[in-house]
């Protein structure tokens, strides 16, 4: 049996980790949260400062890469796992399709209006600014399983929406959708 996987999928400053945070307790145990953000800060930045742009993009790759098959490893063996994970590039989501094909993920869409993503940049300072603005792709994706907005609702509040409509959605989800439309079908 594997666990299940909830994918809080939005642009940078959204509130996807303040939502995964406000799941843990609101979620029958264990359910495990792992931001991509925990997995970049598990590698050693000693070496990164020497790299160039290419080194760089490639290290980028293989550690969201990594990220996939950990939490396809932790479900893998019955664990349920919330992903806080933006699908910011195309080929983030067909990796994902790939390595989370027999998995029960649920897409949920974390929006937020483009004037509070910027203030909230501005207001962490530890992004670039206009990294949200640039990650359109991560709406782009069709419908998810469950939307919420942060702009004027509390990732809390947002959490409990997740939480209350998570029993709800059915077959056929969006990853499924998804896999049917973007992955090649595999000849008889």
């Amino acid at each position: 049996m594997t666990g299940r996987i909830i994918l809080l999928n939005g642009a940078s400053s959204s509130g996807k980790t303040s939502i995964g945070h406000a799941l843990l307790p609101l979620l029958p145990d264990p359910w495990f949260f792992i931001p991509a953000d925990a997995i970049g800060a598990m590698r050693s930045t000693v070496h990164t400062r020497v790299l160039d742009d290419a080194e760089i993009a490639d290290m980028l790759v293989r550690t969201r890469r990594g990220y996939h098959r950990a939490v396809a490893a932790l479900a893998s063996a019955g664990n349920d796992v919330i992903m806080d994970y933006p699908l910011s590039e195309q080929w983030r989501l067909t990796d994902l399709l790939t390595t989370l094909t027999g998995y029960d993920v649920t897409l949920v869409e974390v929006r937020c209006s483009a004037a509070e993503l910027e203030r909230r940049e501005r207001a962490r300072g530890d992004r670039p600014p206009g990294l949200a603005r640039s990650q359109s792709l991560v709406y782009a994706h069709g419908t998810p399983d469950i939307a919420v907005d942060t702009t004027d609702t509390s990732p809390a509040d947002c959490a409990r929406q997740i939480a209350v409509l998570l029993p709800t959605v059915t077959p056929p989800k969006a990853f499924d959708r998804l896999r049917d439309r973007l992955l090649p079908r595999p000849h008889p």
